[in-house]
């Protein structure tokens, strides 16, 4: 078989599926990349402005410190000989709020208040020289940074106002957070101070540690979800690869849709099991009633509906995918009528339509052998009608598989007997033991004489060599009275149009059992 696919791609919800997927999967490796590309800009930002924080808050400290050292000769002198130079470094030095002389762990003057006694814990400063408050003398519950420079017992410690620490950390894109770390102590950007780690949300979230002072800035971005920061920011972007998804699922959808070459979509059909039997029954001629049934191959097409078997037909043969169709069909009309053969006459005719396709091989023979072997012995009748459209060979292996055939109990019949070269020949080589004549003869009869001759001529063939007759094509009552007596079998519109198996067996098959067929004379249709 050229083609064997292992699923049906044009099937409307096989096909959707594929199409949803060819959707669904590129954009959400679009979607994830584009997060993924969105995420690390969002970090890079966040590195961005602590660093930028970082080199602030070290400027600010370098001045801080400047101020430290300017005061570090001043301690130990009294505080009324030095308050003025104190005030001169907080007036000259920029960020820098107070100058403090300290010994023995004790601040004894302030640039603030003069001299003034007051205990500071040198323990809290972070490696001796930093500490994040938020209560100084002239202050309450207001945030300071203070830098510490110690000169044997003494130490001068220098205050920055928070306010110039906050103004610092919200120099940066408002949907960035920053905070300011010392010694597990910390500042935001809105002032306020917490004394232990705060819970934060913050995406992309990075920290940032001073290499000269013993502080870490902490930056990310103030977002509740980088989905909907994306979606927010982004639109553009999730726009473009959206209608980008759209038109792939759309050409998928087209491609999926397109026809495939004959061949390659019978082999998808027959795999789909979409070959179906229709039985149209076959009466004597004398009473009428039913004695068989042709089986013709319809195709149940998933978006076209029923095809004729003229239009497919001639591909499968050419192909060779006519023997497993036939199977297909074989199998299906065994399996029906056989659970109903308490219902059939004793030597109920089947008849499938083979061609030269099925005589290359002993494949025939064993689905003969198969069909036969479901029914009880003399309930049916197989009978192999041959067709002209291709020319079957009379090699000595042809005539050997129909030896063993009629050895089986197969008939031959020779199906539209009458219309092609080969007729003659069938009749000369093959043991053949049935003719059915042609139903364009047949559908002349009663408006043209000469082909009531040739029908009488082909009864007269058929007499001599003793093989059994059915005209096909009866379609009136005119033509079944004509031919009464005449020949064995008649097959018609009259008697019945071609239907499913399993409505054959439901309508005819009680007919067959019945003394009696009502007839109903119908408008003929296509096969």
């Amino acid at each position: 078989m050229p083609y064997s696919p292992t699923f049906d791609t044009t099937r409307p919800h096989l096909r959707l599926l594929i199409t949803l997927l060819m959707f669904s999967l590129p954009m959400l490796l679009g979607s994830l990349a584009l997060h993924s590309r969105y995420q690390t800009e969002l970090l890079q930002q966040s590195n961005a402005a602590a660093a930028r924080t970082m080199m602030l808050m070290e400027t600010m400290l370098g001045h801080a410190q400047e101020a430290n050292r300017n005061a570090l000769p001043l301690l130990g002198k009294p505080c009324e000989a030095v308050l003025d130079t104190l005030r001169e470094q907080v007036a000259l030095v920029p960020f820098v709020r107070s100058v403090n002389l300290a010994r023995q762990g004790k601040i004894y003057c302030t640039s603030f208040f003069g001299a003034f006694k007051m205990p500071y814990g040198v323990e809290q400063y972070s490696q001796g020289s930093l500490l994040l408050g938020n209560t100084s003398p002239a202050r309450r519950d207001h945030p300071f940074l203070a830098m510490r420079a110690k000169q044997g017992d003494a130490a001068v410690v220098t205050l920055v106002d928070g306010d110039y620490l906050s103004f610092i950390l919200h120099l940066s894109d408002p949907s960035l957070e920053i905070m300011l770390n010392v010694g597990g102590r910390w500042l935001d950007e809105q002032g306020h101070f917490f004394d232990k780690t705060p819970f934060w949300t913050g995406l992309a979230q990075v920290s940032l540690s001073s290499e000269t002072y013993p502080l870490t800035i902490r930056a990310g971005h103030n977002l509740s979800s980088s989905w909907l920061s994306l979606l927010q920011y982004r639109s553009f972007g999730l726009i473009l690869l959206f209608s980008f998804c759209v038109g792939f699922a759309f050409i998928m959808w087209w491609l999926l849709g397109r026809p495939r070459s004959p061949t390659n979509e019978l082999a998808r059909a027959l795999q789909a099991r979409e070959f179906v039997p229709f039985l149209q029954p076959l009466v004597a001629s004398d009473s009428e009633r039913v004695v068989g049934a042709e089986v013709l191959m319809r195709w149940q097409h998933p978006t076209a509906g029923l095809i004729r078997p003229d239009l497919f037909i001639p591909q499968a043969e050419a192909s060779g995918l006519i023997v497993p169709m036939t199977h297909l069909i074989m199998t299906e009309v065994g399996a029906v009528m056989a659970a109903r053969q308490a219902c059939l006459p004793d030597d109920f005719h089947i008849g499938f339509n083979i061609s030269a396709a099925h005589c290359r091989d002993n494949v025939l023979l064993d689905q003969c052998r198969e069909f036969l072997a479901r029914f009880a012995p003399g309930k049916v009748v197989l009978v192999l009608e041959l067709t002209e459209r291709e020319l079957l060979v009379a090699d000595p292996h042809t005539l050997e598989l129909f030896r063993q055939l009629d050895a089986l109990g197969v008939q031959l019949a020779m199906d539209d007997f009458g219309t092609g070269h080969s007729s003659l020949v069938y009749l000369q080589q093959f043991h053949v033991n049935c003719l059915k004549i042609d139903q364009s003869f047949i559908g002349r009869i009663g408006t043209e004489s000469l082909s009531e001759h040739i029908v009488d001529n082909v009864i007269d063939l058929g007499s001599r060599l003793g093989l059994a007759l059915v005209a096909e094509g009866v379609e009136t009552r005119q033509q079944a009275d004509y031919l009464k007596g005449k020949v064995a079998c008649l097959q018609g519109y009259l008697f019945g149009r071609p239907v499913p198996v399993r409505q054959f067996c439901d309508e005819q098959l009680a007919q067959a059992a019945s003394p009696a067929m009502e007839v109903k004379q119908e408008q003929p249709e296509p096969a």
